[in-house]
């Protein structure tokens, strides 16, 4: 299943909308929304991420298809038994800087998008991952373009990707069908 999304052809989407959230912070608040909120409609998402959009204005219209791809995309991905989900976020194609501010970013929407109901856990992994990520979320951007803090940048994405799954299936446990470790002996 190849439902991933390509931050460079999508980052752009949301400049001429009415909102001041970037691709990145978007995505972030779709994903820590769908961790909170199990029945997800696009238009929820749309009206936290929107101030407005006029269908009938034709570039507003293609964002809004392309977003509705990166919704669906993004929900696929995160019911991927495969574990086939990943940041909308630059690649290691862009500098570590803008690689960093769009995991900060993302790392912030995620938290607001948790933010937009109400979070019952006790899961200790839980509240510690989502106070990590609050860690995260206030990094210094200012990162040296060099071998080791490229390897240190991959492995906190890669924490964030796992985390974000964690949290995702603690707060909303898949749907698929489960084989109790008992019924195996």
């Amino acid at each position: 299943m190849n439902n991933l999304i390509d931050y460079d052809e999508v980052k752009n989407i949301l400049h001429h909308l009415n909102t001041d959230d970037t691709i990145t912070s978007a995505h972030g608040i779709l994903c820590g929304f769908a961790c909170v909120k199990p029945e997800l409609n696009l238009d929820d998402w749309l009206g936290e991420i929107l101030v407005s959009i006029d269908l009938n204005n034709l570039n507003e219209k293609v964002a809004h298809e392309q977003l509705a791809q990166i919704y669906n995309n993004t929900l696929l991905q995160l019911g991927d038994a495969t574990l086939n989900f990943q940041l909308l976020i630059a690649d290691e194609n862009c500098s570590l800087t803008e690689q960093a501010s769009t995991l900060i970013q993302w790392c912030q929407g995620f938290l607001v998008g948790l933010g937009l109901c109400k979070v019952s856990t006790t899961d200790e992994d839980v509240l510690e991952m989502i106070k990590d990520f609050g860690e995260i979320s206030k990094l210094d951007v200012d990162v040296l373009d060099d071998e080791q803090n490229a390897q240190d940048l991959s492995e906190i994405i890669e924490f964030v990707r796992m985390g974000t799954l964690l949290i995702q299936e603690t707060l909303q446990p898949s749907k698929q069908n489960y084989i109790s470790p008992d019924t195996l002996h």
